[in-house]
Order: C-alpha cells, then sequence, then structure tokens
C-alpha cells in the first residue's frame, strides 16, 4: 500500500511540473480572474512565453486559459480571428462567450485588455463576439480602473452601517464615491466592505467588525456576493454582538445593486456558524432577525 502511495504522489508531481510551462523565454504579464489568495477581482500572473511564439498571441491564449488560475471566460471559447495592425489588436471570440454577463464580459474584457496592452507595440485592442452585432470599439489600458471598464466620472451614494452609542441599534453612514460609469458592482462591494472594516467617520458611531478584520476577497454570482474576512473575523469586538455584526455587514452588502444575498468566509472557509446565526447558506436580512 505505501508502494502505491509513493507511486501515485510521484505521478501526481510530476503531472504537476509538466501542466506548468517552463521559467524560459520573454515573461508576460497575464490577467486573469483573482483566485480565494488574490484581494482584487483581477490577479497579475508572469507566464513565460516560448521563442519564436508571437508574445501578443501567447498572451491571448494564457488569458483564456486562465493563466494557471481561473479564466474569465467559459469552457469552451477560442479565438476565431485574430489580427494586429496600427498598434490595435482585433480579437474575434467564438460564441461561447456569448453567455457572459455584464458584470462577467466586462471582467473578461478587462483581462484581455489589460494583457495585451501591457506588450510592446499594442495600445488597443477591438474585442468582438462571433454571430454578435456591435460597433467595433478600440479599448485601452486607460478605460480600466480596477478592473472596470470607465466611461465617465460620476458621484455614487453608499450607505455603510454601524452601531450607535449603546452598540444597541444600527446606524447608517453614507459615503460620495467619484466612480466611472460601467465600474462593477465587485469594485464598488471591495470598496464598502473596506470602508465598513475602517469604520465610521461621523462622532456617535461605533465600528461593528472585530479588530484586526482585513477583506481577503470579494465575488458577486447570480446575485450571491461571497465575502472572504481575515481569520480575525471570527473573534467578537468588544460590547457589539454577533447578531448586530452580521445585521450591518449583511445590509450594507445586499444595498448595493444586483446583490441579494452574502455567503460569509473566513480565510477562504465557509463558515456554518457565526455566534447564534447559522451562516451555513447565503444570508439575507430576513436570516438574520435582528429588531
Amino acid at each position: 500500500m505505501g508502494r502505491v502511495f509513493v507511486v501515485l504522489a510521484l505521478l501526481l508531481f510530476v503531472a504537476g511540473c509538466q501542466g506548468e510551462p517552463p521559467e524560459e523565454g520573454t515573461p508576460v504579464t497575464v490577467f486573469a480572474l483573482g483566485g480565494p489568495e488574490d484581494r482584487a477581482a483581477l490577479a497579475e500572473r508572469t507566464r513565460f512565453c516560448p521563442e519564436g511564439d508571437a508574445p501578443w498571441t501567447f498572451a491571448l491564449d494564457e488569458v483564456l486559459r486562465g493563466a494557471g488560475t481561473r479564466s474569465p471566460f467559459p469552457p469552451g471559447v477560442t479565438v476565431t480571428e485574430s489580427a494586429l495592425k496600427n498598434g490595435v489588436a482585433t480579437v474575434v471570440l467564438s460564441e461561447e462567450a456569448a453567455v457572459l454577463s455584464e458584470f462577467a464580459l466586462t471582467l473578461a474584457r478587462a483581462c484581455v485588455v489589460l494583457t495585451l496592452t501591457g506588450l510592446d507595440g499594442i495600445d488597443g485592442v477591438t474585442l468582438l463576439i462571433e454571430g454578435q452585432i456591435s460597433e467595433p470599439v478600440v479599448l485601452r489600458a486607460s478605460d480600466f480602473v480596477r478592473g472596470s471598464l470607465v466611461l465617465s466620472d460620476t458621484e455614487r451614494t453608499i450607505t455603510l452601517y454601524f452601531a450607535d452609542e449603546t452598540g444597541e441599534a444600527p446606524m447608517t453612514e453614507t459615503r460620495t464615491l467619484v466612480v466611472r460609469e460601467t465600474d462593477t458592482v465587485g469594485w464598488y462591494l471591495q470598496y464598502m466592505l473596506e470602508a465598513l472594516i475602517a469604520g465610521p467617520r461621523e462622532a456617535g458611531l461605533r465600528p461593528v467588525l472585530p479588530e484586526g478584520t482585513r477583506l481577503l476577497s470579494v465575488l458577486i454570482e447570480g446575485g450571491v456576493c461571497a465575502v472572504n474576512l481575515s481569520g480575525e473575523f471570527l473573534s467578537q469586538r468588544e460590547g457589539i454582538s454577533a447578531r448586530m455584526t452580521l445585521y450591518c455587514l449583511v445590509r450594507s452588502v445586499i444595498a448595493q445593486p444586483g446583490v441579494s444575498s452574502v455567503r460569509l468566509l473566513a480565510e477562504g472557509q465557509a463558515l456554518e456558524r457565526y455566534g447564534p446565526v447559522d451562516t451555513s447558506e447565503p444570508l439575507t436580512l430576513s436570516d438574520i432577525q435582528f429588531p
């Protein structure tokens, strides 16, 4: 039995090594979806373009593959056409890419554009999907902020929930944020959660998250926002009940458009309970039953 285990371990090690490209060739920075260890929606990975390959086509393939992490595209998506002319790369994706939602499509565009425009000789990207009729638009790196498509500046009011001086009643505090028209919900959520962790600015309000808590990642899919916090979240802030913490956290998150419930994680592990509250399923305000 021990010999079988050793053989299997060796096979897995060899397979893992074969799956990783050798660190030889031209280094290329590739953007993919962030994993549990990443604090942003997008993650940067360094891949090595083999000698003789065109860096921009290699980089494009790596984006589709996810650069060893998570691809922004669904399975089956391929590049059906590509060309580079006068500093603009034109990329046509197969029709499988048409299933991407608005949020997911924004992230996919960001991965492609930020990757390709990071290469010498490419200033912009025209990204098209086979079978879709749309006017070609040249996107550039400056069109993205934290992985979000930029159009024009606008102001957005974000409502945060904290505790009153007694720690027994929820209170609101508003923040005005200068954002871009098409910043993703994920970008808002990251800003909002970090502001919630930092605590209130107004007198008479108390922070509700345990001291030292850090936001590790945030991801929204199908209306469910997965909030991954550091292990400090498992402790409790003095004078603040677990139910109050959850109420302010969940209510702040679901105030954002497109969010209907919140799944809580600590250090990447799903939480079964937080204080007296069952957190094994995504939470809504009705699950917390705070007066």
